[in-house]
């Protein structure tokens, strides 16, 4: 980049870890004490060093006066000023400790990220606009991990806006000084899908990741969930552990199997979005890549969804309220009657997916009666299958099909103990269920709710009647726990999973996941395309 025109960067973060407004005030704390504070750069996954880029800005950084740079809030759309004197990386562009701990804010003082920045000063901006207006985007192709850039539109135009900047999934900006005959107009990269929410989707979302990331019964909540809300001394949050685990690998989704709380509480749901926030932000996943349903946990069908010999006191729909909002807050639209939806991925590029979600937790409600759970309908089966236009009996080449559900469509637990009021595990219409997953030819059904993680191939007839004719193969498998506190089944450990699609294979593991210990391959299952 010999002459380059790199005049400055803007750096991209969130509060996530910290409460609102403290990821600035923890560093600000530092320099009033210390003069300077590193500040890490928590790069999304398509990213690296632009060595040539970050020589530029070293050079600057320390000269007289430092580098004047940008800090975005994404969370707040806030813009801070900042004045840099060094940039520390690797040259063979591994992730390195801070260069000083004591002058790094203490959440996040023991990880490693590709490079620090040296701040001394962190000033707000009062007027963004005026600030943005004065700088255009450059581009530099060796940001990315492929050299390839998928923010063409805005090269060369001036900045526009801080909301122009958060609409992009990247980590930083590289600017020159505005020129006259520069374009000005605002790009926007939001299409109608994104304008307009869907359920259902209908296009596929391509993403160049071919792994989905799986999570089962978080159960958040104050007494029932094994991770803390906030980093500790020696222990860290469920998404923290998820980050620290897995940062090498790639999430084009991500999938949750219900029991996503406790006692469906507003403040548990309330920590559900933070979680989900946190991985979003590190693997940068948008609403349209990430697939839920509502475990029998999750819905308020009395004053302790938790306890299932409680007769139920809540009819109507108020007993799903607290999930409806948790619904409408992450995807931007209220849930269907349902609560079921679907969304479709192109993996790596190249394999189609299909994934419905639907909601096993629902029932016909009778107040001082059955808490109804463990029951699917078939107006939900067929609803879901017109809305992702699957086709009866076809033998067609299809996408991979993917069903997920909170209840077992099989026995999970090796021995249950005849208890009275004992609540279902396998669904209600479980045959009902197999006849419709058979002809709608679906591959795979991912399930949680027992615990215990769980996997089993099933051969059907394609016309009950005439088993002597085709048959239909599908896999079952199911999660176990992510989050629960005790009340684990024989494996006895928090797990999660990722759905990883080669060419003609799929293959699915199973991993422990814990506040403090790394995690552990448990086992993995290889599943074969059938079209």
């Amino acid at each position: 980049m010999t002459n380059s025109p790199l005049a400055t960067i803007i750096l991209r973060f969130r509060d996530l870890v910290t409460g609102q407004g403290q990821t600035v005030e923890h560093h600000r704390e530092i320099i009033a004490t210390s003069g300077h504070v590193w500040w890490g750069w928590w790069r999304k996954r398509d990213e690296t060093i632009p060595d040539d880029a970050f020589r530029i800005l070293a050079t600057k950084a320390n000269g007289d006066g430092g580098l004047e740079a940008y800090l975005m809030d994404s969370g707040q759309e806030r813009l801070y000023r900042v004045v840099c004197t060094d940039i520390f990386w690797d040259a063979k562009k591994a992730e390195v400790a801070s260069p000083g701990k004591t002058e790094t804010p203490e959440y996040y003082n023991e990880q490693k990220y590709l490079a620090w920045f040296k701040l001394t000063e962190i000033t707000d901006v009062a007027d963004p606009v005026s600030v943005l207006h004065q700088f255009s985007y450059l581009r530099v192709d060796e940001f990315f991990e492929d050299s390839n850039s998928a923010y063409e539109p805005f090269y060369g135009k001036r900045v526009f806006s801080v909301k122009e900047l958060r609409q992009q999934d990247r980590t930083i900006w590289f600017l020159r000084p505005f020129l006259q005959g520069d374009p000005i107009q605002e790009v926007s990269l939001l299409d109608a899908r994104q304008l307009a929410p869907l359920h259902f989707a209908t296009e596929y979302f391509e993403s160049r990741s071919a792994a989905l990331l799986w999570v089962s019964d978080t159960h958040f909540s104050e007494r029932h969930h094994a991770f803390p809300s906030k980093p500790g001394a020696n222990d860290y949050p469920l998404a923290d552990q998820i980050k620290t685990n897995f940062k090498d690998k790639s999430v084009a989704g991500l999938i949750m199997s219900g029991d996503i709380t406790w006692q469906a509480l507003p403040a548990e749901y309330d920590t559900a979005k933070e979680f989900i926030r946190s991985l979003t932000y590190w693997s940068f996943l948008k609403s349209d890549q990430i697939a839920v349903c509502p475990g029998n946990h999750d819905l308020s069908f009395s004053e302790d969804p938790a306890d299932k010999e409680k007769p139920i006191d809540v009819v109507g729909d108020d007993f799903k309220k607290a999930y409806s909002t948790f619904y409408q807050d992450t995807f931007n639209i209220g849930p269907n009657e349902f609560l079921s939806s679907g969304k479709r991925f192109l993996m790596g590029k190249a394999v189609p997916v299909d994934i419905v979600c639907l909601n096993s937790s629902s029932l016909q409600q009778l107040k001082n009666a059955f808490q109804g759970h463990g029951f699917i309908g078939d107006r939900q089966m067929n609803d879901a299958a017109e809305q992702m236009k699957w086709e009866v009996n076809s033998e067609k080449p299809r996408a991979y099909r993917i069903v997920v559900l909170h209840h077992h469509v099989l026995p999970t637990t090796y021995s249950a103990t005849p208890e009275p009021n004992y609540p279902y595990s396998v669904v209600l219409d479980a045959e009902a269920l197999s006849r419709w997953i058979t002809k709608h030819r679906v591959d795979l059904v991912l399930h949680g709710h027992m615990h215990q993680p769980f996997c089993a191939r099933i051969s059907r007839p394609i016309d009950v009647n005439k088993p002597q004719e085709s048959w239909h193969e599908f896999n079952v498998i199911g999660m176990g726990s992510s989050g629960v506190k005790g009340e684990l089944g024989e494996i006895n450990q928090n797990t999660v999973g990722f759905l990883e699609f080669a060419h003609d294979e799929l293959s699915v593991s199973v991993h422990s996941v814990h506040s403090v210990n790394p995690s552990k391959e448990i086992w993995t299952v290889k599943l074969k395309y059938h079209s």
